[in-house]
């Protein structure tokens, strides 16, 4: 794996392997059926890995982890701080995801450890230098009394217009699977029948694809995205679906 981005995958009991980062979107948990993620960690006899626990982005040549609201979460351990993972944070080379595997008979946890490898990270420039400021982050509040959306850029909160009763159930309904903040991928076809119902309430003649739930999220985009051609907020979750990046529920 020298020369590549890659994650060295240690077992709760010691087993360790290499997976090279291969693609833009990589998922990990544990495999279960119809359900595969690029990175299965197993054996899970507690069942305590989620099936889509978290992933892995590269956005715009940055690496980002996200945790799937996953019932037992992530941590993050970088350098020296060990944090439970809200939301998304960057990794960068020897950054250590930890997700929860076992426990010896005196409860105490052993952790899946996966070691974040990038032998062509960018070094920190010495203290004193000037750095470009970071590349705001946005997210969406929604306030359920009122039914109103609101934008959220580098801190500054916009109200969102335009918004069709579709677009508002998309984004109540995926609000609702958030949690703490944090981004859930949500797959195709929970939001077909978070929009539709389930396919036996449908008329006879009439079947709703992802065809017709893309028509949705553009219309969305259009209305929460900074930039909908870049969308930032409702992103696409390649193979699974969409996720909802939000910050606060009221």
């Amino acid at each position: 794996m020298a020369g590549t981005v890659a994650l060295r995958i240690t077992s709760p009991d010691g087993v360790t392997r290499g997976i090279e980062l291969d693609g833009e979107t990589v998922t990990i948990g544990r495999r279960a059926p119809e359900q595969s993620p690029d990175v299965a960690l197993s054996p899970d006899p507690q069942r305590w890995v989620g099936r889509l626990h978290c992933s892995l982005d590269l956005v715009e040549g940055v690496w980002m982890v996200t945790d799937n609201a996953s019932v037992n979460g992530t941590l993050l351990r970088s350098r020296d701080t060990t944090e439970r993972l809200l939301g998304r944070r960057r990794v960068q080379h020897g950054d250590v995801i930890l997700i929860l595997g076992d426990m010896t008979p005196d409860g105490e946890p052993l952790y899946w450890q996966l070691v974040f490898l990038d032998p062509h990270t960018t070094q920190q420039a010495p203290a004193g230098a000037l750095l470009p400021p970071p590349r705001p982050v946005a997210s969406l509040r929604y306030d359920w009394v009122s039914a109103r959306a609101y934008r959220i850029v580098n801190g500054v909160e916009t109200p969102v217009t335009g918004l069709r009763p579709q677009g508002h159930q998309l984004l109540r309904y995926m609000v609702g699977r958030s949690a703490d903040g944090a981004a859930v991928a949500c797959d195709h076809a929970e939001l077909i029948t978070a929009l539709w119902g389930a396919r036996e309430e449908w008329a006879s003649h009439r079947a709703y694809t992802r065809v017709d739930l893309a028509g949705v999220v553009r219309a969305v985009r259009r209305s929460i995205e900074p930039d909908p051609s870049a969308p930032e907020i409702l992103e696409t979750v390649k193979g699974i679906g969409y996720r909802l990046n939000v910050c606060g529920v009221s």
